[in-house]
């Protein structure tokens, strides 16, 4: 392989990459463009819808006007989009200049297929590696850039990748016409007997779907959940790019490796929604069984159960690939957000239990409670409450300090499990796309056994040596079975296995639940003693009446009383804002 046709393949493997590469800059983003987690998807599901809808145009295009000129322009606008993208101060901006990355990545991604070859049997393993290798290095790559710099970094060092496969393919068009290369590449493009199917093409988008969870979701929970640094998560993610170059070294028949690679993501995404803490170890092996399982069935796919062999096939394979990334963004970013809001606002309520009932001075709680609880929002929540609890920990000392720092690890720990809570429903729909993906594959291999058998039942009773040639096949099928059903039943039991072992270490070391009790009824008050502690008394139960009342728990009532965006929030609920006089007198009064 010649140097340009390395570049070209940088410049593919960029395009892919570039689906993933900005999510550990996506909390970033939240902050600096004052946006919503749904906004930061959008950066991800724009390029991935407009790159899915312009890979056939664009592949037309290649057959009319030919490869050179589409790559040379396609990576040209892809370079100039990215300069666009690091200079935008604004979503909007910044969305049409993704959007223009992709028209642009489209175009030079098909092209680039044709002029590496990606049909031949050279050539192929350059086109596999920028499949599979650069989804799953983006977001290692992404994160280590915007913990160095920020994160338009990511797009000013993208600008000069793509203008550099620009240029390679002026060089690729320099030794066409000296007729040194590509002169035979249709005559050798790789024979195989796959042809497109309509259940392998949506166990493929399937699939695809599934892997998001591994790549956005986990990215999002470590930086925005935890309070990783991108540095570190991207430290953390860089397993699923090592696994996935060792599963695609693994050897086999293609619907095996595909059905096992989406039995092995499925069993990672599933067990990634029972991580026992925020510890970062414990995503090692979800990641190792997602990326071992990416690296086994995305070559699977293309061109075996799913032919590749042109520049129609790969677009073909590429839009069908980012329409199941658009599509379950589209439906599972609006659903983590709503979840990761409420579970938010769970724990501040929680947290605020853990300070009235904590052992602190009675004068002290009204007023730390919302101080520590009122800056925790759904963009950061972990960071916002440690940086509370650190400004008001010299507030302490002695016997106090010692109760300050159980009750900040208390409320740690159930903020740790809000956050958990927020993402096991989308971890655990998108494990359940992987293992339709699966079924998807096994239906469709009975099928072509079921049409494969028909023949040799309707011609045995022509003649009699007509069933001992058809036992020839069976036999052999059945000795591929054999092998194949034990080890997909080894694979399906780490399905069955890993996601509830995770489950259980969870269960034994999750924080013991708070319980916000009923406000309206009889519940025993600290009774510290003293003129304090009277007045704790009965400024609690001047809060049980209100809350009573209002019909909201107390914990939400002082959150309310403390910050106007949660009074905000109250008065939207229940219809009353908890900080006029007169709500307070009522509770005050009694009933």
């Amino acid at each position: 392989m010649k140097p340009r046709t390395w570049v070209l393949t940088a410049a593919a493997g960029l395009v892919l990459a570039d689906a993933s590469i900005v999510t550990l800059a996506l909390p970033e983003l939240l902050r600096a463009l004052d946006t919503t987690i749904v906004g930061v998807a959008a950066v991800i599901g724009v390029y991935t819808v407009v790159l899915a809808l312009a890979l056939l145009p664009a592949e037309r295009l290649v057959r009319a006007r030919g490869s050179v000129p589409v790559a040379a322009a396609g990576f040209g606008l892809f370079a100039l989009a990215s300069l666009l993208c690091a200079v935008s101060d604004s979503l909007t901006v910044l969305l049409v200049g993704r959007a223009l990355q992709a028209i642009g990545g489209a175009a030079g991604l098909v092209a680039a297929f044709e002029l590496i070859q990606g049909g031949t049997a050279v050539g192929r393993r350059h086109w596999l590696g920028a499949a599979v290798l650069s989804s799953a290095i983006g977001p290692a790559l992404g994160g280590a850039l915007t913990e160095a710099f920020d994160w338009r970094a990511i797009f000013v060092v993208q600008a000069p990748v793509a203008a550099a496969g620009a240029a390679a393919a002026g060089a690729a068009a320099i030794a066409r016409s000296a007729g040194a290369d590509l002169a035979g590449a249709a005559a050798n493009l790789t024979r195989s007997a796959a042809r497109f199917r309509l259940l392998p093409a949506i166990a493929l988008a399937l699939l695809s779907a599934a892997l998001t969870a591994v790549i956005f979701l986990l990215v999002l929970l470590l930086i925005a959940g935890w309070s990783i640094s991108p540095l570190a998560a991207a430290a953390t993610v860089s397993v699923l790019p090592l696994a996935a170059f060792a599963g695609a070294r693994l050897p086999g028949a293609p619907l095996l490796r595909a059905v096992a690679g989406s039995l092995l993501v499925a069993a990672g995404v599933l067990a990634l929604a029972w991580l026992p803490n925020a510890d970062v170890a414990w995503t090692f092996v979800p990641q190792l069984l997602a990326g071992i399982g990416m690296g086994m069935a995305l070559p699977a796919f293309a061109g075996q159960l799913l032919p590749e062999r042109t520049t129609r096939d790969a677009a073909r394979l590429l839009a069908i690939r980012h329409l199941g990334i658009a599509l379950v963004l589209a439906v599972l970013a609006p659903l983590a957000a709503h979840q990761l809001d409420v579970s938010t606002e769970r724990a501040k309520e929680r947290g605020v239990a853990l300070v009235l009932d904590a052992k602190l001075p009675p004068q002290d709680k009204l007023t730390l409670a919302p101080a520590l609880l009122s800056g925790v929002d759904a963009a950061q929540p972990r960071a916002g409450l440690q940086r509370a609890l650190a400004a008001h920990r010299n507030d302490f000392s002695g016997a106090d300090r010692r109760a300050y720092d159980m009750l900040a690890e208390r409320a740690d720990g159930t903020l740790i499990a809000a956050v958990a809570e927020a993402f096991r429903l989308v971890f655990l729909v998108t494990g359940g796309l992987a293992l339709l993906a699966a079924a998807a594959l096994l239906l469709d291999r009975r099928r072509a056994a079921t049409a494969a058998t028909a023949p040799v039942a309707a011609t045995a009773p022509v003649a009699a040596t007509a069933p001992v040639a058809a036992t020839a096949p069976v036999a052999a099928t059945a000795r591929t079975i054999l092998p194949s059903a034990r080890w997909l039943a080894g694979l399906a039991a780490l399905v069955i296995v890993v996601p509830p072992a995770y489950a259980a270490l969870h269960a034994s070391s999750a924080p013991a639940p708070i319980t916000l009790a009923d406000p309206c009824a009889r519940r025993q008050l600290p009774g510290a003693g003293g003129i304090a502690g009277f007045l704790q008394d009965r400024a609690l139960q001047a809060l049980d009446a209100t809350a009573c009342r209002l019909h909201s728990s107390r914990e939400e009532l002082v959150l309310a009383l403390a910050d106007p965006a949660e009074a905000k929030r109250f008065q939207q609920r229940h219809g009353t804002d908890p900080r006029s006089p007169g709500s307070l007198i009522q509770g005050l009064l009694g009933p």
